[in-house]
């Protein structure tokens, strides 16, 4: 076994600097855990942004409906020859009304 005389007051950096150590069994099984726990911490926790909150209100059920009437409502426009219309979201006591209009032509 070789000797060797590390110097002092050096630091953990330089004291390791130019070992390399012999991968085994449990150093490979030791750094693949190493890899997954950083992989999971990685993941960017974004902040919830106020529309974040209200979205959460609309299931993806819910968008759905909403998706096929605004399409229904298009196509009735569409054979009207109206290319372009307008939504307005509005409360009338406990319900939400999507109101549509044709955009004016300019």
């Amino acid at each position: 076994m070789a000797k060797f005389k590390i110097q002092k007051g050096l630091s953990d950096a330089d004291m390791m600097k130019g070992f390399q150590e012999q991968e085994t069994f449990e150093t490979a099984i030791l750094k693949d855990d190493a890899t997954t726990v950083r992989k999971a911490n990685n993941k960017p926790n974004p902040a919830k942004t106020d529309d974040d909150f209200y979205q959460e209100f609309l299931t993806e059920r819910i968008k759905t409906e909403i998706g096929k009437l605004l399409l229904a409502i298009k196509m009735d426009y569409y054979k009207e020859d109206v290319k372009d219309f307008s939504i307005q979201v509005k409360r009338n006591g406990k319900d939400i009304v999507l109101e549509t209009s044709p955009k004016k032509v300019k």
